[in-house]
């Protein structure tokens, strides 16, 4: 078992009011570090996640406003003196059949989706260059953004495109010492995927081949690598945690994917 260490370091990770999110923050102050958390609503959520968890200060922002974003960055560079990782996890999931899909679905989606993402990004490796010490960048992408999976025309295309700015960002801030990599999430286990499909732990077990739903921690887990510094050359890099589902994608009438 490899131990991470972030001591010192100031991490934002944003969308702890759901499970990955929440996952990855008590992964992140686990190790040690400053953890900036950010949610948006859904406070009864969060309130067991600060209790348990000290180390994260939760800061509420609704990440579709740009000035929102700088609003968060500048809350940790006021608090803990910068930036070291930023985490862009929030995002909103629409599935339906492309005739059914409208403009609010579009907005719904790649106003957080990417257009949260990407300004969030911007603050935070804004404030990262000002520092001069580089920093670690993750976005949470997901297997429908590598693999084609009917009713998800909308929140797909947003997922493919947090994978390619990724590699963007990667080859854009190599230099500077910062590393921008994303993760695609694949089946995981939470409660919005039990309400959709009560068997999904079993149902997606059955589909995977590694025999089992993956978990918040899985998630967590490789982030903290990415974010460590033995992985200084995974760089523009898509990090695909789906116990290998993608080589085969079977999906079943009730499942519903991250």
């Amino acid at each position: 078992m490899v131990t991470f260490d972030f001591a010192g370091k100031v991490v934002i990770v944003t969308g702890i009011n759901r499970e990955i999110g929440a996952s990855i923050a008590i992964a992140f102050a686990n190790a040690g570090a400053h953890v900036v958390g950010v949610y948006y609503g859904e406070y009864e959520r969060v309130a067991p996640i600060i209790a348990a968890t000290p180390a994260i200060d939760a800061i509420e922002a609704d990440l579709r406003d740009v000035a929102e974003n700088y609003r968060v960055v500048a809350h940790a560079t006021t608090t803990y003196g910068g930036v070291d990782i930023f985490i862009a996890n929030s995002g909103v999931t629409v599935f339906g059949s492309i005739v059914d899909m409208t403009e609010a679905h579009w907005h719904q989606v790649f106003d957080l989706n990417m257009k949260g993402t990407y300004f969030g990004v911007q603050a935070a490796v804004k404030q990262m260059l000002a520092q001069g010490r580089g920093g670690k960048v993750v976005l949470s992408s997901s297997v429908t953004g590598v693999a084609a999976m009917g009713g998800a025309s909308i929140y797909g295309t947003s997922k493919a495109a947090l994978r390619h700015l990724a590699a963007i960002l990667g080859v854009e801030l190599g230099r500077d010492g910062i590393n921008v990599n994303a993760v695609a999430i694949g089946a995981t286990l939470n409660d919005r995927n039990l309400v959709g499909d009560p068997d999904y732990a079993e149902n997606w077990a059955q589909l995977s081949p590694v025999g089992r739903v993956g978990m918040p921690e899985d998630v967590a887990d490789t982030v903290l690598y990415l974010c460590s510094p033995i992985a200084t050359m995974v760089n523009g890099q898509t990090i695909t945690i789906d116990g290998g589902w993608t080589h085969t994608s079977p999906t079943h009438a009730k499942a519903l994917s991250q």
